[in-house]
């Protein structure tokens, strides 16, 4: 498409009233990138007040949880050091990626992929996903792309913030 259709396009979407997020990239070289845009994927969202839905792979899926049992914060230690942070990952992919919204769904299909935890001690179990909720009852009444509002609020809300930010960020769902 030339430059000038390219324009003419993007001026009828802003008249139509559309919100449309996203960059405009004319030439794009990719080495690797999530959500398989490599593979003809579409770059681009459009948002209407609701959060949007992503298409990861498992595999890449798997690959980010593996890289967040491992990955270190500011001062050395785990991001991820405590069981109840499955939570956020659950609530990051049960709302973005289209995983399942039962815990007991969620948990089988996490098991199923056979993650490598890196020697991260924190396996998810139903028990600690449930209980999650109860330490952060202001993150259970919305979505996770809302949590930076709330991370100051204690360190539990700090935790949960971390993997949903750590997550958002690596999958693509968040710049």
């Amino acid at each position: 498409m030339k430059k000038e259709d390219m324009m003419a396009a993007l001026e009828a979407i802003s008249k139509s009233g559309i919100t449309v997020k996203g960059d405009l990239v004319l030439e794009k070289k990719v080495d690797y990138e999530v959500a398989n845009v490599e593979n003809g994927g579409i770059g681009i969202q459009i948002n209407n007040g609701k959060d949007v839905q992503f298409t990861v792979s498992d595999k890449d899926i798997k690959a980010t949880l593996e890289a967040l049992l491992k990955e270190k914060d500011d001062k050395d230690k785990l991001l991820f050091r405590n069981k109840k942070q499955w939570w956020a990952v659950y609530r990051v992919l049960s709302t973005f990626c289209q995983y399942p919204k039962q815990m007991n769904s969620f948990k089988t299909k996490i098991t199923d992929m056979e993650i490598d935890y890196g020697g991260n001690p924190n396996v998810m179990t139903y028990d600690s996903l449930a209980a999650a909720p109860k330490d952060v009852p202001l993150m259970a009444t919305c979505s996770p792309s809302t949590w930076d509002t709330l991370k100051d609020k204690s360190d539990n809300y700090k935790q949960q913030y971390a993997v949903a930010e750590f997550l958002m960020v690596k999958l693509g769902i968040k710049s």
